[in-house]
Order: structure tokens, then C-alpha cells, then sequence
């Protein structure tokens, strides 16, 4: 899949937190099945559940690998443009000692230095600018790492196709930790959800890299005027900052 962090330190964590995420809901799918066999029919019963989910992963992480690999040289650059920066020109800039920002910092889906991938266009709706994932089986959108430690993110998210938001069939994570998000609020369509991750301490200008995965909708009207497209949620703004 794709790793928007400078050392692709987050593609094996995120792998291994989908893995997790798979076999939890396939467990939870397969508990009353399994509860009706024998105690060696159940035993093998629950191997192949965590085989199946452990396939799956590996099947979600080379798509997005294939999908990284087909971008173009102008994408790359745009996802890292540090690796484009000649070593002479780092060196340079690293003079004196950097600090990490203190955050919040506040993402808007329409502005021009939005860096993900995943993502439809910007386009506005009933509810303001937003971004629908769905073109890829991950999203990912790059963060400022705000130094590491314990940090909170605030999201605006959004079903489509009217349909209501699950947070159950999503899974977020931050740099390869899951984030388990809570609903803080709803204002129409849109649910302001909040989530706590703890990193490592990171240096500054470090970057992190935000991925959503999870189930994607058809819309269900007919017509000239259906929307063909398979959606994922939808991004309104995404806010990070230093948790207390």
C-alpha cells in the first residue's frame, strides 16, 4: 500500500493493523458457526478464519502497491517531494536545530496542499468542500507529526448516498496504530469524530500518514442521473493536534 512517511515505516504497521482489524470481524462473523462444532472441528474452524483474514490483508496491501507503483513521477512528487531534493540541498536546509510544530494544525480537503491518495477531486457539497474516497481500497492523507507522542485527531466524515455512517465497518489508522474513533457530534450528514493514537517521538518535520479503509457504497437511485461511482466516506476537514 501506499507509505506516505519518508522511511515507509508505517506500510508493515499498517498491514499488520489490518490483518488484526480482518480477523476481528471475521471472528465476530464466524462465532456462531463455529460455536455448533466439535472442539477439533472448531479448532481448524478458527485457523482458516485467521488464514482467510491474513490473505485478505496481504490482497488489500499488493492493490494499493500496484496502485503506487502506476503513479506518476508529477504524483510522486507531490505525495514526497523530499526524496526529489538533491542531498546538497537537505543538507542546507537542516542547518540549525529544526523544532517540531506545536499544532493544531487544521487540513482543508480543497486547498492545494492537500498530499493523499485514494481520493476523489475536491467538490462541494450541501455540507461544504469534500473528498470521497473510493477510487482506491485505502485512502491515505499525510500529517505533520506535530513531534510524536500522544496526539488527537478530529475528523468530518460522511456516508454517501445518504446512507448512515458505521464507524464499526471503518477502520483509521495513524501510522500503523488503529485508531478507535468515537462520534463527538452530527450536524446533518456530517459527523465530527474524534480519535487518541500514541507514537514514538518523532523529529521535526517528520510526517505521518492517516489511512482509511473500510466499506465502500453504490448509489442506490436509477436513472440518468446515478452517480456510478463506488464511494468510500467522505472527508470534510481533518484537524490535528497534541493530546493532554
Amino acid at each position: 500500500m501506499l507509505d506516505l512517511s519518508p522511511d515507509r515505516r508505517a506500510a508493515a504497521l499498517i498491514e499488520s493493523a489490518l490483518l488484526h482489524a480482518q480477523a476481528a470481524r471475521m471472528r465476530e462473523v464466524a462465532a456462531p458457526f463455529l460455536a455448533r462444532l466439535d472442539p477439533d472441528a472448531r479448532l481448524f474452524g478458527e485457523y482458516l478464519v485467521e488464514e482467510v483474514a491474513r490473505l485478505s490483508a496481504q490482497v488489500e496491501a499488493l492493490a494499493q502497491l500496484r496502485e503506487a507503483d502506476a503513479l506518476s513521477r508529477e504524483a510522486r512528487m507531490r505525495i514526497d517531494p523530499l526524496r526529489f531534493i538533491p542531498a546538497e540541498r537537505q543538507h542546507a536546509a537542516a542547518e540549525g536545530e529544526a523544532v517540531p510544530e506545536a499544532g493544531p494544525v487544521a487540513l482543508d480537503v480543497a486547498a492545494e496542499d492537500f498530499i493523499g491518495f485514494g481520493w476523489y477531486p475536491a467538490e462541494v457539497t450541501d455540507t461544504g468542500a469534500l473528498r470521497w474516497s473510493g477510487p482506491s481500497r485505502c485512502a491515505t492523507v499525510q500529517l505533520p507529526a506535530l513531534g510524536g507522542g500522544p496526539l488527537r485527531v478530529t475528523l468530518a466524515l460522511r456516508a454517501p448516498f445518504g446512507a448512515k455512517l458505521d464507524l464499526s465497518r471503518q477502520d483509521v489508522f495513524l501510522d500503523g496504530l488503529k485508531l478507535d474513533l468515537e462520534q463527538m457530534a452530527q450536524e446533518g450528514a456530517v459527523a465530527t469524530c474524534q480519535g487518541v493514537a500514541i507514537l514514538p517521538n518523532l523529529p521535526a518535520g517528520a510526517r505521518l500518514t492517516l489511512l482509511l479503509h473500510g466499506e465502500r457504497y453504490t448509489d442506490p437511485a436509477t436513472g440518468p442521473l446515478r452517480d456510478t461511482r463506488t464511494l468510500g466516506l467522505g472527508l470534510g476537514w481533518l484537524r490535528i493536534e497534541r493530546a493532554a
